[in-house]
């Protein structure tokens, strides 16, 4: 009876010392950083994914991983458009945190007309800021019939080539530091319009662009999606992903490409096309679900320890 008792004793004494150890622990981790907090709640996911989502609520420019995603920094007086993406142009002027490239004809600008209820080169007007970025970049045919999508997608029977007039297409690139910021997945929004899509009467139709988003599918490979234009259900538009890195340790990089007015489908004469127009670009971390969760929880031990 008497070993009996000691031993219940000890049993007793180690379950309250790891209960006590277990709340340092929680109380530990509830402090942390919350970008430390969902590393470590977040075990690198073997599913990587790159999913065209609905667009609801905005996403958060406050936690935006994107540099200067609204083109407001660096941006030129209102009313003068600025070349961004063709250095044979007098006063080229790239957005600070993106990378361009463009061929010595390609006539993409950043800026803002100045014309009220548009933006830039005749699109919906802005919706953060004053300015945006028109791909300017003339004509181009492609070789295979695109079908647009109610989502926004244009796919092809099989891998497009596009034919630019101008040889190159007209690009836009950043690489995002999504590593930095770790969490199990990651929401990407975008907002577009097209050349003349807010002008009065004009009957463009709609566009195609391209998007290519790295570390997210094997291979890379471009995604295809509409551009508005004045033809379309709604002259802008805002397309929303969600994705998980293949390799959470690295970046990501975005990029937008367009190729032009497309004015020729599979060798024969289409429907003149718009051009894209670009604005408030976002990338969001979202944190594991538990870890609002555990924080809370450590909040709310930390209180009644110094009550």
């Amino acid at each position: 009876m008497i070993a009996e008792r000691r031993t219940e004793r000890r049993v007793s004494g180690l379950r309250s010392f790891c209960l006590r150890n277990s709340e340092r622990e929680i109380m530990h981790t509830s402090f942390l950083p919350a970008a430390v907090c969902c590393a470590a709640l977040a075990a690198p996911s073997a599913h990587a994914a790159l999913n065209l989502i609905p667009s609801t609520s905005p996403l958060s420019h406050a936690s935006n991983l994107v540099a200067n995603g609204s083109f407001e920094v660096g941006a030129p007086v209102m009313s003068a458009p600025v070349a961004w993406a063709n250095p044979s142009i007098a006063g080229n002027t790239v957005p600070p945190g993106w990378i361009a490239t463009g061929t010595t004809s390609t006539y993409a600008t950043w800026g803002n007309t100045g014309v009220a209820g548009q933006g830039i080169r005749g699109s919906a007007a802005f919706p953060d800021g004053s300015n945006g970025l028109y791909f300017g970049n003339l004509f181009t045919g492609v070789n295979l019939t695109p079908t647009f999508q109610p989502s926004g997608r244009v796919t092809f029977p099989g891998t497009p080539v596009f034919t630019p007039t101008f040889g190159g297409s007209c690009t836009l690139t950043q690489v995002v530091n999504t590593h930095l910021s770790p969490a199990p997945s990651y929401l990407f929004s975008f907002w577009t319009s097209g050349e003349d899509a807010a002008v009065p009467g004009n009957a463009y139709a709609p566009g195609i662009m391209g998007l290519q988003v790295t570390n997210v599918l094997p291979g890379d490979p471009i995604q295809y999606l509409s551009i508005p234009s004045g033809a379309s259900a709604s002259n802008a538009r805002v397309y929303t992903f969600s994705f998980v890195p293949l390799n959470p340790s690295l970046p990501v990089a975005i990029k937008f490409i367009n190729w032009g007015h497309v004015n020729s489908i599979a060798g024969a004469p289409a429907p003149f096309s718009t051009e894209l127009v670009l604005d408030d670009v976002i990338i969001n971390a979202v944190p594991a679900p538990g870890a609002l969760g555990l924080m809370g929880a450590g909040l709310l031990m930390r209180r009644r320890r110094r009550a």
